[in-house]
């Protein structure tokens, strides 16, 4: 998630003083401005209330002069944290600072992922820019400290501050400082954090502070003069009943009925529609949309759990020769991309092979198609008699599939719906389309022909939701990434990395 920046005064502003702090003239604005959250259509008046990057607020018309991607979050109900208890929309960055590092991207040492769905501004790809270049960027932040850029924007110059977002890794308390991802930064000279369990904030909790910014800040090097910092929540906490539509990160899975985004509990029912995956493809470092309505404060029960982007799963015999460590995996052959964000517990992606072994990867697919593996892991012995495959759909020709470029024959194998229920190969070809996620598993692999054949074909997911509005209203609590809003023509639109 995209965070908003601490304020040192700790003060929400009063809706009835907007009047004073925003000219008349943008207040006239007529007309509504269409974008969308995490994909779904959003419709307000230009003349809406708004704060930008904790500047003081204007107006909605503003954003339009601004790249596409930024973070949003506004709500009716009232926040734990004043800086987060606006009514009025909040649009922010989750990075403003310097280039710290390339390959991957990294700005105040966060390693960013980029891709087809990242809006590039003044940027292009493949990315790799001088150390200290001005960088903005809004994205999903990953509980290892990475974010999943949706923005990255190069500026001219700095501004009067840095922003840095992410999760504590490390607490010096002897020497005033503490890391937030890979960067440390010194909270000495009395700064204050608001909103944590403690005075000081906890390895673990999530932080977003401002620090003077630093044009000659050499990479590495503790981070100084720091203004004010927070403790905040990955999505805003809500009441009783409210409803709500937000977009973060998985932090953890305790089991099949419930999954974490920081502090709040995303409770799941045998109801709970999966769009772009499956509920097992739920894991640490996934990002995913969430409709549904608060329990309380801390728990959310979900009625819809869309992963951000498609799913992809592999699992299949591969050599030394399909790993370029750091780089990539080639699992059937599919390129699938390293990204800052994938759990790689048995360094297979990081070092290689050493022998043939059975590798299981997990990813999404990007807007252009392109692979990011989200976790890799070693499954034993190599066995092409017993191989996994899991994507959207790409042509039919009953009893042939195609997925990732593979074919699928579907011949004498079982099928069965996402709950494990039998079904007929005939009602399973009535069902599917294109574009629908498809998992194949103990399936038998020749890699002569690129054939996938028998085994248990289940069919996972129909096409997405027809887009409803995002949530408005007192008690409603929206969060997530916005894109549509600006008028700017982009010198780059496509970025990937790779």
């Amino acid at each position: 998630m995209s965070s908003r920046a601490a304020r040192p005064n700790g003060q929400c502003w009063a809706l009835m003083l907007l009047s004073m702090l925003i000219p008349a003239a943008a207040l006239a604005q007529s007309g509504n401005l269409e974008f969308t959250l995490n994909g779904r259509p959003v419709s307000l008046p230009l003349s809406t209330p708004i704060i930008i990057d904790d500047q003081q607020p204007t107006t909605l018309a503003a954003v339009r002069n601004l790249p596409n991607g930024m973070h949003v979050e506004w709500s009716g109900v009232p926040q734990p944290i004043p800086e987060r208890g606006i009514a009025m929309p909040v649009f922010s960055y989750t990075l403003i600072g310097p280039v710290t590092g390339n390959d991957p991207l990294q700005v105040l040492g966060q390693p960013i992922t980029v891709t087809g769905d990242t809006t590039l501004a003044n940027v292009s790809p493949p990315i790799d820019l001088p150390l200290n270049t001005p960088m903005v960027v809004s994205g999903l932040v990953d509980p290892n400290g990475s974010v999943r850029a949706t923005l990255v924007e190069r500026r001219e110059q700095f501004g009067n501050t840095f922003l840095l977002t992410g999760p504590v890794t490390a607490v010096n308390g002897l020497d005033s400082q503490l890391r937030i991802g890979a960067q440390w930064i010194s909270y000495q000279g009395g700064v204050g954090f608001a909103g944590c369990a403690e005075p000081l904030p906890a390895i673990g909790e999530f932080l977003a502070v401002r620090a003077q910014a630093q044009p000659n800040y050499t990479p590495g090097a503790v981070l100084t003069d720091v203004i004010s910092g927070y403790c905040l929540t990955l999505v805003p906490v809500g009441t009783v009943g409210a409803s709500g539509f937000l977009q973060g990160t998985v932090t953890a899975v305790p089991d099949l009925n419930e999954f974490q985004i920081g502090t709040l509990a995303v409770v799941l029912a045998p109801t709970t529609e999966f769009v772009f995956g499956a509920r097992d493809d739920l894991a640490t470092g996934v990002s995913v949309n969430i409709e549904g309505n608060y329990e309380d404060t801390q728990r959310f029960a979900a009625t819809v759990v869309e992963f951000v982007r498609p799913v992809v799963r592999f699992e299949v015999p591969m050599t030394p020769a399909d790993i370029t460590p750091g780089q990539s995996l080639r699992p059937f052959g599919v390129l699938v991309r390293n990204a800052p964000q994938v759990r790689d517990e048995d360094s297979i992606l990081a070092n290689g092979l050493t022998q043939a072994t059975q590798v299981e990867v997990r990813g999404y697919l990007d807007r252009l198609g392109r692979a990011y593996a989200t976790r890799v892991r070693e499954r034993g012995n190599p066995d092409a008699g017993d191989v996994q495959l899991r994507g959207p759909v790409e042509q039919i020709a009953a009893p042939l599939l195609a997925i990732q470029g593979l074919t699928v024959n579907t011949s004498g194998a079982d099928f069965r719906d996402e709950l494990g229920n039998p079904m007929l190969a005939a009602e399973f070809f009535a069902a599917v389309q294109i574009g629908h996620l498809v998992d194949v598993g103990n399936s038998v692999y020749t890699a002569g022909n690129a054939t996938l054949a028998g085994g248990v074909i289940t069919y996972i997911g129909a096409e997405p939701l027809a887009p409803a509005r995002a949530p408005a209203g007192a008690a409603a609590v929206n969060a997530g990434t916005a894109s549509g809003y600006s008028t700017l023509t982009p010198l780059f639109v496509d970025g990937f990395e790779g």
